[in-house]
């Protein structure tokens, strides 16, 4: 099987469109929206949006890690457990998430 590749490759010359491309997709928004409040892990995603796949969720989370928004920690137990939360540059995106908020609550 080849490697996913991102299918909107990213354009360094405006800061708007490469906001925009990496917060981008079907659950981005969700998934970042979750981890701005807690970590989680990809059970707890495909809980929390039973309409996604597997595959759509590990697909966006890997372009996240590669974009440097999120991180993930292997533990070392069993059975394993493996927890995805923000970075310090995922972290800056609270606020443009509360402003989302705050727009979508007024349509």
């Amino acid at each position: 099987m080849s490697q996913y590749q991102r299918k909107t490759p990213q354009k360094s010359d405006c800061s708007v469109e490469k906001t925009l491309n990496v917060i981008a997709g079907k659950w981005k928004p969700a998934i970042l929206s979750g981890l701005l409040k807690t970590n989680l892990r990809l059970k707890d995603m495909e809980e929390g949006l039973p309409e996604a796949t597997k595959r759509a969720l590990t697909q966006q989370l890997q372009e996240m890690l590669e974009d440097g928004l999120i991180q993930k920690q292997d533990f070392d137990e069993y059975p394993k457990r493996t927890e995805y939360s923000l970075t310090n540059l995922g972290k800056q995106l609270a606020p443009v998430f509360n402003a989302l908020t705050k727009f979508g609550d007024k349509l």
